[in-house]
């Protein structure tokens, strides 16, 4: 009964919203969570350390995902996570009651697991549930959702944790609830064929990554939007565990009120990826990324400029996440694009792989910026800001004619 009423993209959209905003809300609830038990002097050292733990699972497992949803339903797959993330958050809720450290940053751990299943199925099934002219589109509406949902999870987030005075069993509870309607959202999306059900698993990534990768130059411009895509995660990946410590910092608010401020980041990059969507059409426009990479890297050095005005600071935030919108989902489409059907799985893989590399960067930039170089939250956003017009610049020169239009 229920596929009467949603269309498989629909479900599609449904789920992975559900999903990243349980991922969301989860994991600034452990961050809050360890900081309550180990101590505010050990903010940087729970970031960096979080960060690693949800960045591993996808590092190790993201290229065997991709290349079971060459050989396997990529609905089945959504489905299955869809099970699992109602398992660990069960598990969560224990380690959570008990307040224990290596408790807590396993489950963690196994949240990021179920996530690095499906992360590359929501990207590579749009093609096959909807027509090459909407693939565009689709990504950015899907990005959009995405984004949104960073948004209401980084907000929930934060009012649960104040509303419930910090009762985090609680809160992983309504997390509970949302993963068993993921479930329900999940299994009405269409079931999907198998595109290659002899392609077998290489479970040493990292000779399928090269082999991605020498497969991806094939193709025009796809290893630059690959490497261009991971180093918006880097930069995605910065930003979010920089936010804590600049706003204790510079603006003089709570590790649980930068939250708030950093629904002006997520605001922004749902309204980058409307706009791509709704700019794009029916094709995928690449010159899109580089408008979107240099208001980035501006924003960023603005932003230390105006470091201790909280008002300018979340209008930069959303300036950040704006041009990052821009950036990242002309690129995310051009993958899915160009990526031949059989080794479409594969591709978007290796593209997720890259990517999670460049956010497990952005934790340990993080941490040398914290606690081995010793310079101001602030002036790491400088610095991101100047990395990110270089960059823009590299991709101008390197994109010398458009590739799509």
């Amino acid at each position: 009964m229920i596929r009467r009423f949603f269309s498989s993209f629909l479900a599609l959209n449904c789920t992975q919203f559900i999903v990243t905003l349980n991922d969301s809300i989860f994991r600034l609830i452990v961050v809050y969570a360890l900081i309550d038990i180990l101590g505010e002097q050990y903010n940087n050292q729970i970031l960096a350390i979080s960060a690693t733990l949800f960045v591993l699972p996808f590092l190790v497992f993201s290229m065997p995902a991709g290349q079971m949803g060459d050989r396997i339903s990529k609905r089945t797959i959504i489905v299955w996570t869809a099970w699992a993330e109602l398992l660990f958050m069960v598990v969560a809720y224990f380690a959570i009651w008990y307040a224990h450290e290596f408790s807590t940053y396993f489950a963690l751990f196994l949240i990021a697991l179920q996530s690095a299943f499906f992360s590359p199925m929501k990207y590579a099934i749009i093609p096959e549930i909807e027509p090459p002219n909407k693939i565009a589109r689709a990504n950015g509406h899907l990005t959009l959702f995405t984004y949104l949902s960073i948004l209401l999870g980084t907000f929930l987030a934060s009012f649960l944790s104040e509303i419930t005075k910090r009762n985090f069993p609680l809160i992983v509870i309504f997390c509970i609830i949302i993963s068993i309607i993921a479930i329900v959202t999940a299994h009405s999306i269409e079931k999907t064929p198998v595109k290659d059900p002899d392609k077998k698993i290489n479970y040493f990534f990292f000779t399928q990554i090269i082999n991605s990768i020498k497969l991806a130059s094939q193709y025009k411009h796809l290893n630059l939007v690959l490497f261009s895509s991971a180093f918006f995660l880097y930069t995605a990946s910065f930003t979010q565990l920089n936010l804590l410590p600049f706003g204790v910092e510079s603006l003089g608010i709570t590790d649980v009120q930068t939250g708030y401020v950093y629904l002006a980041a997520a605001l922004g990059l749902g309204v980058g990826s409307f706009l791509v969507s709704v700019i794009s059409s029916n094709s995928v426009k690449l010159w899109l990324s580089l408008w979107g990479g240099y208001g980035t890297g501006a924003s960023y050095i603005l932003l230390y400029l105006f470091q201790h005005n909280l008002i300018i600071a979340c209008l930069l935030f959303f300036s950040v996440g704006m041009h990052g919108g821009l950036y990242i989902v002309p690129l995310d489409a051009y993958i899915q694009f160009i990526s031949p059907d059989k080794q479409r799985g594969s591709l978007v893989s290796a593209g997720t792989f890259l990517s999670f590399v460049a956010v497990l960067c952005g934790a340990g930039t993080l941490f040398l910026f914290g606690d081995i170089i010793d310079i101001t939250a602030a002036q790491g956003y400088l610095v991101i800001g100047c990395m990110t017009l270089v960059v823009a610049i590299f991709i101008t020169f390197a994109l010398q004619e458009k590739p799509v239009e």
